[in-house]
């Protein structure tokens, strides 16, 4: 059906007529048949406190029949109320049809609703296509909670008037802080931005939150890093929680900005935040209370505190770095590209870097730029490569224009279950891709520099977007400069054979190959999120949760992120700035539902889709 043909509004309205119908009488039989066959369901803390992805009509029955009490989770939730939106710049609208004819179109658009239990509100986001008799079905569907009635988050201003304008603002927060400390509810670990941002959220919905941070100062984990560091997505997609980025901004922000606004927005948000504080080993869980107790060194004293909920921010793990032989005789600097603090120094000298995605393409340039008088990128593995310019054009314009209220262009991009985007980009989405960066990606190929969109031989080109689920991005790189580097021989390539040994004043390769280098960067990545918690909770604990942390799970949601882990009272929360943004609501939901008694204590059991 063409969009010549088609009533977005009429289409949309007629579909969530019957929505309604099946969900406020429980019925899942009329629920499932809104369905294609290839059909998808996202749910987030809708039917379920979890985060679900559920593909085609028999997992979904069986996912909403599953008994809560004497009744379906689906009829327990009893959702109602059902409104389209038709005040936003995301629909209802048409969209091509994935896989059909050229003009064939679909409806998609977002739509608010209410439920019985849990008693509050949320909002969701339909994709309808038409099946070969031209009715509409659901393609894709999500759902979210957004508030629970009576615990509703904030939308105005606080008043800032204060015992009738009688205490001193120094006076209320000095209270307030005091009031953390001495009992909160949950220890954030780590002060990055995703720590904050959960902890700006929890504060914000009235549940105390202490933030631990190991650095001196707010914002160091971005000050510590290389100095040529940006942001490679666009102001608006990073905007931070309840404080975007000033409009003078740049679209791509600078590391050490970032350090200083995190800082300023840890104050803005009078978050209670330890700096140069670190949890010790081993905080110890009581089933009976529900209460975690956990050692601290507070700068350099140790402390005890109490919380219920702890919240691991702490992003990757240590440093990958790989044991060449002969490393130790090398005399020249030899460091992991964490440590990399400028290349001014190396000028005149010959640079090799070992690895080819961001860090090591950013790392590259900086040693070009500030004199280096030969450069050399090993590359190890092929690299999944996509400029700043197409992703501009495929996310940041497509999803998070500047004109686009953050909260619709968050619900558009979690609106599509991970596992069905990559389906789409291996179906035709990454080829389109591909095809804005041709001529880079032949030039590149041309010099020797080796490219993949897979994650696994055969496994389909997922691009970027697979990268970014699967491993958190490593393996890919957004070409802010680096290409055009190696492609006019700035940069040379050393691709396709490993790295056999280090001598006194070079690498050596398997092919017998040596390239003379004075100082060496590894640029190789980062350990599993998972290796911090055996290092500080133990290997009881980890036994408890599984083996990894991101990376999707059986439904394609992803693994133990901002969800039930296994082990009552301990969550995580990883991702940047756009990811932390949006779940931090999830995960504060929870908190906050277990809090009130609303969702049950979740007992110590395998998180769904682990392999425990």
């Amino acid at each position: 059906m063409s969009s010549a043909e088609i009533d977005p509004v009429a289409i949309a309205t007629a579909f969530l007529k019957q929505f309604e119908a099946a969900t406020s009488s429980g019925d899942v039989d009329a629920f499932r048949n809104l369905f294609l066959p290839i059909g998808w369901m996202r749910d987030h803390l809708v039917f379920s406190w979890d985060l679900r992805s559920l593909e085609g009509p028999e997992k979904l029955s069986q996912y909403l029949s599953e008994a809560v009490g004497n009744q379906s989770r689906f009829a327990a939730a009893s959702l109602h109320n059902v409104t389209l939106e038709t005040g936003t710049t995301i629909g209802p609208i048409t969209f091509p049809v994935p896989g059909g004819a050229p003009d064939a179109k679909g409806v998609q658009g977002p739509f608010r609703f209410e439920l019985q239990s849990p008693a509050g509100f949320g909002r969701g986001y339909f994709r309808l296509v038409p099946d070969a008799e031209g009715n509409f079905k659901v393609f894709a569907l999500y759902v979210t909670l957004e508030d629970l009635k009576g615990h509703e988050e904030p939308k105005e201003r606080p008043n800032g008037l204060f015992a009738g304008h009688s205490k001193y603002w120094s006076e209320e927060k000095a209270e307030r802080h005091a009031a953390v400390e001495n009992d909160p509810t949950v220890v954030v670990v780590g002060g990055g931005q995703a720590g904050l941002m959960c902890a700006a959220r929890l504060s914000r919905m009235g549940v105390h939150a202490l933030v631990i941070e190991r650095s001196p100062r707010v914002g160091d984990v971005w000050r510590e890093r290389y100095p040529n560091l940006t942001l490679h997505t666009s102001a608006h997609h990073s905007s931070v929680l309840y404080h975007p980025w000033p409009q003078t901004y740049p679209k791509f922000i600078a590391k050490d900005i970032v350090a200083d606004f995190l800082e300023s927005y840890a104050i803005g948000q009078d978050l209670v935040v330890w700096t140069s504080s670190t949890v010790l080993p081993t905080p110890t869980y009581d089933n009976g209370t529900g209460t975690w107790t956990i050692p601290v060194d507070r700068e350099g004293k140790k402390v005890t505190v109490k919380a219920k909920h702890i919240i691991m921010a702490t992003g990757n793990g240590r440093s990958r770095i790989p044991d060449f032989p002969g490393m130790a005789k090398f005399k020249g600097p030899l460091y992991h590209s964490d440590k990399h603090r400028g290349a001014a120094p190396f000028a005149g000298k010959r640079a090799v870097v070992i690895g080819a995605c961001n860090a090591g393409a950013d790392i590259a340039q900086d040693f070009v730029a500030k004199g280096a008088s030969e450069v050399t990128m090993v590359q190890r593995t092929a690299t999944c490569v996509i400029s700043a310019k197409a992703i501009n054009i495929a996310t940041f314009e497509a999803i998070y224009p500047e004109t686009r209220a953050i909260e619709d262009g968050d619900l558009l991009y979690h609106s599509l279950p991970p596992r069905l985007g990559m389906r789409l980009a291996a179906g035709g989405g990454t080829a389109r891709l591909k095809a804005l960066d041709k001529d880079l990606h032949e030039a590149l190929a041309a010099k020797g520099f080796k490219l993949t969109w897979e994650l696994t031989p055969g496994g389909g080109e997922v691009g970027l977007l697979g990268f970014f689920f699967e491993r958190v991005a490593a393996g890919s790189m957004v070409d802010v400069g680096c290409g055009q580097l190696i492609i006019d021989g700035k940069v040379k390539m050393k691709s396709g054979v490993e790295v056999d040994h280090f001598e006194e004043d070079g690498v050596v390769f398997a092919d017998g190959s040596k390239v003379l280098a004075d100082v060496v960067v590894l640029a190789t990545g980062n350990l599993p999120i998972i290796e911090n918690t055996a290092e500080l909770f133990g290997e009881r604990i980890k036994s408890k949760i599984g083996s990894k942390v991101w990376g999707l799970d059986a439904e394609g949601e992803l693994t133990l992120c901002y969800r039930p882990t296994g082990q009552p009272g301990l969550w995580y929360a990883p991702g940047a700035f756009q990811h932390s943004r949006y779940h931090s609501k999830h995960l504060a939901l929870q908190i906050l539902a277990q809090e009130l008694g609303i969702a049950p204590m979740p007992v110590a059991k395998a998180p769904h889709g682990s392999s425990l």
